[in-house]
């Protein structure tokens, strides 16, 4: 039974291979990041919207590629990896999943 388990475990989805410090968001999840709500959105093959909150002023929204950085409340990121099911017209936004690098 114990191997059973181990394989099961071995076959699981891995995490891609992305930059250490990298925030991982999935679609309509908010996820705190020093004093900022970050949610990603419109979920593309290699891009994503990102949208910030300071929940003190409006919400701040950039749209990202990968390997491209852009700014939301003052606040820069760089979109790493992206995953969702499906290509092109075809994408699962609701399956989608990224990571974005802060800024140091």
């Amino acid at each position: 039974m114990v191997g059973v388990v181990a394989l099961l475990a071995a076959c699981g989805a891995q995490e891609p291979d992305v930059p250490e410090g990298a925030v991982h968001l999935k679609a309509g999840e908010p996820v705190e990041v020093d004093g900022l709500t970050l949610t990603a959105a419109n979920f593309g093959e290699d891009s994503i919207s990102l949208i910030a909150s300071d929940g003190k002023d409006f919400d701040d929204a950039v749209d990202l590629t990968i390997g491209r950085s852009g700014e939301v409340k003052g606040r820069s990121f760089e979109l790493v990896e992206v995953e969702v099911e499906g290509t092109g017209d075809d994408v699962v936004e609701e399956s989608g999943e990224a990571w974005v690098l802060p800024a140091e």
